[in-house]
């Protein structure tokens, strides 16, 4: 998130070494695009917002490849996740996300969520989506691993 509440001045710059001296081309970065009075008018214009903050999870679970994606940025700040347990399950097993992406969500929700108990989460979602129970359930013993570790550590530096 930026400090400020406006966007930092965007300069382009274009950097040409082409075979044909001068540059032969328009400066005008807008006629680049295939169609530039379209890109014109969108650029000049509000920008369309998706704010999942208001959106119906239940609108969400309609999102298909998006939306577990959009279910976890709406809710990642919650404290329990447990809540959302059966919804993650349905959409893991709707088949729209690959392992990598599976995993880099549980690897987004770890580091960036507030869940207290995120074993707990990660164990249900398992337990609930048995095509990606081994790959989840890797994940949850990584973290278990990676909690005794810290604790030793913890315990060693404060004997």
């Amino acid at each position: 998130m930026l400090d400020t509440k406006t966007l930092p001045m965007v300069v382009l710059l274009l950097f040409y070494h082409g075979i044909e001296s001068p540059y032969p081309y328009s400066l005008c970065w807008l006629d680049c695009f295939a169609d530039p009075k379209l890109v014109r008018q969108l650029y000049a214009s509000a920008f369309p917002l998706i704010d999942v903050t208001v959106m119906p999870d239940d609108e969400i679970m309609q999102h298909r490849r998006m939306a577990l994606l959009e279910l976890i940025q709406k809710h990642i700040r919650q404290r329990d996740l447990m809540g959302l347990v059966e919804q993650m399950a349905c959409l893991l097993s709707s088949g729209y996300a690959n392992d990598r992406q599976i995993k880099g969500l549980f690897n987004y929700i770890l580091q960036t969520g507030d869940a207290v108990r995120f074993n707990d989460f990660i164990d249900g979602v398992a337990e609930r989506s048995p095509k990606h129970k081994e790959s989840l359930m890797t994940i949850a013993e990584r973290l278990r691993q990676e909690g005794t570790i810290q604790s030793l550590a913890y315990s060693q530096n404060n004997a």
